[in-house]
């Protein structure tokens, strides 16, 4: 059944599930065809690693779920919608609710959508044909999985005679300033005295370096232009040119490898 009616049940799903078991995922499917949806979740659940499985064709009761705190680790979104928007679209305003959450793309139009993917923001992490194979299915799953992991990943600073654990997820960039570093993250900044060319080494590998100065977060990034990076809620760092080209490879080098 379509959790369009049940949304009683929705309601007790809060956030609070996203820490239940690194080892389980809450996945949601969205999708216009009740046929499609119906062998999804038959598929689904079938992975011993899922824990539940929500269904829906209704998007406004799908981002209304996410405005309620409904958390999943990842949702299969169907790209093709009958309709003005498509599942990129709906992805993009995803992200604004649940930034944690990943999306793997459907769609039985891979060569129209293909060169698209990457121009609405989105926490991207797999790319699907329809019919949706079982096997491929899983594979994506897995690498979600490994992906959230990572997430749970920490840059320990010392700050204002403080230990603090940033979660790598959450930062957007990082500059060099003198003789401290300056931490930037959505909601806010934190400053540490340490040699940015130290803490690169602690980082993972979702960091690029696109400027001497500069530490970009490839998660985060919008857009790379002649001569700044755009990263999410309209931050810009510059880019050197001698680092530009390299930047760019090693930018679609990283979102490739999560098709």
């Amino acid at each position: 059944m379509c959790a369009n009616s049940r949304t009683q049940d929705i309601g007790k799903w809060r956030v609070a599930s996203f820490f239940c078991c690194s080892l389980w995922m809450n996945l949601a499917v969205c999708d216009d065809q009740p046929e499609v949806l119906e062998e999804l979740e038959e598929m689904l659940k079938r992975f011993s690693f899922v824990k539940r499985v929500h269904t829906y064709s209704d998007m406004d009761i799908f981002l209304s779920a996410l405005k309620e705190d409904v958390h999943y680790d990842g949702v299969l979104m169907d790209i093709d919608w009958k309709s003005e928007r498509t599942g990129m679209d709906f992805a993009e305003e995803m992200l604004t609710l649940s930034p944690l959450t990943k999306v793997i793309y459907m769609t039985a139009y891979t060569l129209e959508y293909v060169e698209d993917v990457f121009l609405k923001m989105s926490n991207l992490s797999g790319f699907l044909m329809k019919p949706v194979r079982a096997e491929k299915l899983e594979r994506n799953l897995k690498k979600l999985q490994r992906q959230g992991r990572g997430q749970d990943k920490n840059l320990i600073i010392s700050s204002r005679g403080s230990v603090i654990a940033i979660p790598f997820s959450r930062i957007l960039y990082m500059e060099n300033q003198l003789h401290k570093v300056h931490i930037v993250l959505a909601e806010k900044e934190y400053w540490c005295y340490e040699r940015l060319e130290l803490i690169k080494k602690r980082l993972n590998g979702q960091f690029l370096s696109c400027h001497k100065s500069y530490v970009v977060n490839m998660e985060q990034i919008v857009e790379i232009r002649n001569t700044e990076v755009c990263l999410t809620y309209g931050k810009r760092v510059p880019v050197s040119k001698a680092r530009y080209r390299e930047t760019k490879e090693q930018f679609f080098a990283y979102m490739s490898e999560k098709l």
